[in-house]
């Protein structure tokens, strides 16, 4: 097991659970989460005791985007541990499963687009915040949100970057259903020991096939958008925005403290 204070994993019956567990930061992902997950998921692909891959956050957040500070540092010449984890998330051959809570923003959002089945609390709250960080969207977003729910619905949930909920997200096709808060994870769950029960060789095969058709024109727009992505934190509306929802955030903390 590859061992990262904020991410859990376990084994149990054939199901991997992999649970995103920094409640301080609303579940922010750093490079070195980035690299667990994407670590976790080469191992899971070549272990034979694992069937399905259960994904997860918190009760209060499945995972709040990017940590705003690696931004800073990102060199955009190269790869980024956040790219290399979707990459890998994107060409993963056996199911993944991810139950939502709370909030889902950035790439929050867009990893749920890879996953297979998707279920969310009744209140998950869901953001596609990268305009408000003067950047562009990423994981392929900006072909599967289109491909998914049309032109007009991706282009409001992509262009405005405010918040929506899970009706919404339905129709996105981003999850497959809400169910009750308290029940979402065993709701979850149950669904991932049902798949263990299905022919492993089969479910392979119906994945490989489900993906094959758009599958190297979201490894293209990935690419693109990644290139892309880098280019736009350099200038002075990302960096800018960057540092105004900095300042919200830390006075949000200090009203909480007051």
């Amino acid at each position: 097991m590859i061992e990262n204070k904020y991410i859990d994993v376990s084994l149990h019956k054939e199901i991997l659970r992999i649970g995103i567990n920094r409640p301080r930061k609303k579940n922010a992902l750093t490079a070195k989460m980035y690299n667990t997950l994407r670590l976790t998921l080469l191992n899971a692909r070549e272990n034979p005791d694992v069937r399905v891959v259960l994904l997860h956050g918190t009760t209060d957040a499945f995972c709040a985007g990017n940590d705003l500070k690696e931004f800073d540092d990102r060199d955009p010449n190269t790869s980024s541990p956040a790219e290399k984890f979707l990459i890998v998330l994107q060409a993963f051959n056996k199911p993944i499963i991810a139950a939502v809570s709370g909030i889902a923003v950035g790439v929050g959002v867009t990893m749920l687009l890879h996953c297979d089945l998707v279920y969310a609390t009744q209140n998950t709250q869901f953001q596609l915040s990268f305009i408000n960080l003067g950047v562009c969207p990423e994981a392929g977003s900006s072909l599967l949100l289109p491909a998914n729910a049309g032109l007009k619905k991706a282009a409001e949930v992509l262009m405005l970057g405010n918040f929506f909920d899970t009706t919404k997200a339905t129709n996105l096709g981003i999850i497959n259903r809400a169910v009750e808060t308290k029940n979402v994870l065993d709701y979850a769950l149950k669904k991932a020991e049902e798949l263990t029960e299905k022919s492993q060789q089969a479910l392979l095969i119906i994945k490989k096939l489900i993906k094959q058709g758009n599958q190297q024109d979201v490894i293209e727009r990935m690419s693109l958008e990644s290139k892309l992505f880098g280019e736009l934190l350099l200038t002075p509306e990302s960096i800018d925005a960057r540092a105004k929802l900095k300042k919200r955030i830390q006075k949000s903390k200090n009203l909480d403290l007051s």
